[in-house]
């Protein structure tokens, strides 16, 4: 009865794992450096929802797998403006608290993406 138990228990927990609606956007976010991509990795890992995150310092694109019913696009760019950087998804006009003290570079080209 209790191997019942526990298999009936091992079941249910599965099905509720796999009932996530899982999804996956990617993000160009103007950081630059290895501490930026600590950061966005570091917050968006904390955020409700989100299940992993990559943050590629090359390409500059944030991978984001995520569960659908508690996060979307435009909550995962104010969560990473939150963190201190823009997004391709920002506004024109997005103001935030930089998150770096160096490289002012990153935040023109998003201007450029803009007009």
């Amino acid at each position: 009865m209790k191997n019942l138990f526990l298999t009936f228990l091992f079941l249910i927990t599965s099905v509720l794992i796999f009932a996530q609606e899982k999804s996956e956007i990617k993000i160009k976010t103007f950081f630059h450096c290895a501490n930026g991509k600590a950061l966005i990795e570091r917050e968006m890992a904390k955020l409700d929802g989100v299940m992993n995150v990559v943050a590629d310092v090359e390409t500059k694109i944030v991978t984001i797998q995520y569960d659908a019913a508690k996060q979307n696009k435009e909550s995962l760019v104010k969560a990473i403006e939150k963190t201190g950087y823009l997004t391709e998804f920002s506004d024109k006009d997005a103001k935030i608290n930089k998150a770096c003290s160096h490289g002012d570079g990153e935040h023109e080209t998003h201007k450029e993406l803009h007009e």
